[in-house]
């Protein structure tokens, strides 16, 4: 082997070993993310798991999740079903007229509305949450539009045919991803429609 052929072939092994290099380098950032993916998913896991036995958890007069809660959930279902490409269904319920009533009759249809919500999803698959002092929010997971809405129709007579005339209802349906892909979006055009 003569030395130019010599000195060629050096130049070919640097430049194998800079290309390592730079493997490497592009393999230990990608290692780093990954951990940060890991480290944020269990620390939204422990967020999760931390308020399992208090009031933070579970609203005391409905007995459904709080609004903390509830919205953790929806978070964590969000980007579940992001990574996974399921659907999922946000299902608001509010009582237009909570004022109108007197409040031993506010408490008694918050306790029946609390009720027949549980009584009318699939549990343990949707959860339901008190988001303020008259609305709730459903998380209906793994279903789609037209599912959805059959689960709507079913909450909507099931309050129809339990809370009567004197108790006005409203509810709004969105399907992720179909009416969007932006989580806080769908839940405020829910809420709003219901307003």
């Amino acid at each position: 082997m003569g030395e130019k052929e010599l000195l060629a072939r050096i130049k070919e092994l640097e430049e194998l070993l800079e290309s390592c290099k730079q493997r490497e380098k592009e393999m230990e950032q990608m290692l780093q993310e990954y951990n940060e993916l890991v480290k944020r998913q269990f620390e939204l896991f422990d967020s999760f798991v931390k308020d399992i036995g208090t009031k933070r958890l579970i609203d005391p007069l409905t007995r459904v999740y709080t609004k903390d809660h509830i919205m953790k959930l929806i978070s964590y279902y969000h980007e579940k079903a992001f990574e996974e490409r399921l659907e999922y269904g946000i299902l608001a319920v509010r009582i237009t007229n909570l004022d109108e009533l007197l409040p031993l009759e506010r408490e008694s249809n918050l306790v029946l509305l609390g009720k027949i919500l549980r009584d009318s999803v699939r549990v343990p698959l949707d959860s339901i949450g008190r988001y303020s002092e008259d609305t709730f929010i459903i998380l209906l997971t793994d279903i789609n539009k037209e599912n959805a809405e059959k689960v709507r129709a079913r909450v909507e007579e099931m309050i129809e045919v339990q809370m009567g005339d004197e108790v006005r209802v409203k509810t709004a349906l969105r399907v992720y991803p179909e009416d969007g892909e932006d989580m806080e979006k769908l839940i405020e055009e829910a809420l709003q429609e219901v307003k």
